[in-house]
């Protein structure tokens, strides 16, 4: 009886955090009700995976990763290890620890376009530019409307010597289109224009991005280049 009454409790606290993570956004509150969860089941990696989950959205990486690693040690019943894997890889990539993640990926033989993605990203941040190039291209060949690939491809171009500036160039426009307040595509667009010589244009977007994330160096680090040369 007494099993079957934490069950049922297990059960009603693991729908409620489902609901405060998944429809009000209320990720404070989740992540006590799954405290208190894992109070009652320290081992269960619906929990853990669900804490981890939250950490993310609180941008607490070094928990997640814990709470992830914690989850992929345990036997996956009720969970998909390849998810598992997947999240615990992107949280590696938004800690920094871009090393870590290309290794993890490199081990994988799973083959997605998250996958993909998330390579192609960490290439790209290790200076392995043509490779994570060659990704990014292989997904816009069956996803020509992802605009994350579409503002990779036209940055990488941009960096390149001999990048194709009016590639890049539309696919930084497609992207800005898509999202008009990303500080990361007006970031980008500007950094062709000001390669493409188009000084103005280049302040204008590059301006926008640092107006929107007035802390991101590597924003600061673009406009410090245009100055230089205007």
């Amino acid at each position: 009886m007494e099993e079957l009454d934490i069950h049922k409790q297990i059960t009603t606290l693991l729908d409620q955090a489902t609901h405060l993570l998944n429809h009000t956004k209320d990720y404070e509150q989740a992540k006590r009700t799954l405290q208190k969860l894992e109070l009652i089941d320290a081992e269960n990696p619906v929990v853990l995976y669900n804490l981890a989950i939250v950490y993310i959205h609180l941008q607490d990486y070094e928990s997640a990763i814990n709470y992830l690693q914690r989850c992929m040690s345990l036997p996956m019943t009720f969970i998909d290890i390849r998810q598992v894997r997947k999240v615990y890889i992107f949280a590696l990539l938004q800690q920094g620890n871009v090393k870590k993640a290309l290794d993890e990926l490199q081990a994988g033989s799973d083959q997605d376009d998250a996958i993909i993605q998330m390579k192609a990203f960490a290439l790209e941040k290790t200076g392995n530019y043509r490779q994570a190039l060659q990704l990014y291209e292989t997904i816009l060949k069956h996803d020509p409307d992802n605009v994350n690939a579409c503002n990779a491809v036209a940055y990488i171009l941009a960096l390149l010597p001999d990048g194709d500036l009016s590639k890049a160039l539309e696919l930084a426009k497609k992207a800005v289109s898509h999202d008009h307040d990303s500080a990361a595509y007006n970031d980008t667009l500007g950094y062709v224009y000001y390669k493409k010589g188009q000084y103005n244009l280049a302040k204008k977007f590059l301006k926008k991005a640092l107006a929107l994330k007035p802390d991101n160096s590597e924003i600061r680090t673009h406009i410090n280049e245009l100055l230089h040369i205007s």
